[in-house]
């Protein structure tokens, strides 16, 4: 796991201290090292790190007023500083650890871990709140069409899974009672939606209704057969015969350019 780190402290000493020992984890990537609060908060925005190493004593505006001044705060901030007295303020900002002026080595790669552990932490919260948001919004049922899709597929949950299905790849699309069974070229999926609805959503895409139980990607449409002056069959390019209504088949002429 990678993370991004920034340095603040007006001291020369201190900020080249912490980037040494940062050197020595891969898994931190520092992006930047201020030598006061203005830049702090123009670093902090730009680059929006997970990792900040904070001093508190600094000319003009103090680490505290960096956090405040500041929209994108990091994952797990790291106060170090020669002064003690500010230790329950700095929890009180939820600071994740308080390095006081001089630490050893071990005790700076203690507070790394425990900020590592913090970042781990929010990003998983981060993508399980994203995730809940977004199956809340999209009504993850079993068998349904989510509604949110792109102008080049349908996603659907079938059997525990979501499906990405590209409009091409679907070759027709059947109504049984309340549910739809898409059909691919070898699976299929069914989910309770009405044909008309998909039909809206497809047509556009080369989708056309041949019958009021069928809704067709006429990229795979091979032939038609007439059966009589009242009954034809569209045949697909794998083998399917589908009957075409009546009342369709004007439409269906049309879309192929034969009337």
């Amino acid at each position: 796991m990678k993370c991004t780190a920034i340095i603040v402290d007006d001291e020369q000493d201190a900020r080249d201290g912490i980037s040494l020992l940062l050197q020595q984890d891969d898994s931190i990537h520092l992006l930047a090292s201020c030598s006061d609060g203005l830049s702090a908060i123009d670093q902090v925005e730009r680059h929006r790190p997970d990792i900040l190493f904070l001093d508190i004593q600094m000319p003009e505006i103090n680490g505290f007023e960096v956090l405040r001044s500041i929209q994108n705060q990091p994952k797990a901030v790291v106060f170090v500083t020669a002064y003690d007295e500010f230790a329950v303020r700095a929890f009180e900002v939820h600071a994740i650890d308080y390095l006081l002026k001089p630490y050893s080595d071990s005790r700076f790669f203690k507070a790394l871990d425990h900020a590592k552990s913090q970042v781990k932490s929010e990003r998983a919260a981060s993508g399980n709140s994203a995730l809940l948001s977004s199956l809340a919004d999209q009504r993850l049922s079993e068998g349904e069409l989510i509604e949110k899709t792109s102008d080049a597929r349908l996603v659907v949950k079938d059997k525990g899974r979501i499906h990405l299905l590209l409009y091409d790849d679907i070759r027709w699309l059947e109504a049984y009672d309340y549910y739809v069974k898409i059909h691919l070229a070898d699976s299929f999926h069914l989910i309770r939606e009405s044909l008309k609805k998909l039909e809206v959503k497809l047509q556009p895409y080369r989708f056309i209704r041949i019958h009021k139980s069928s809704l067709v990607n006429i990229k795979y449409a091979s032939s038609i057969d007439q059966l009589s002056s009242k009954e034809y069959i569209l045949n697909l390019k794998e083998g399917e015969k589908l009957k075409v209504s009546r009342n369709y088949r004007k439409a269906l002429f049309e879309r192929l350019n034969l009337i």
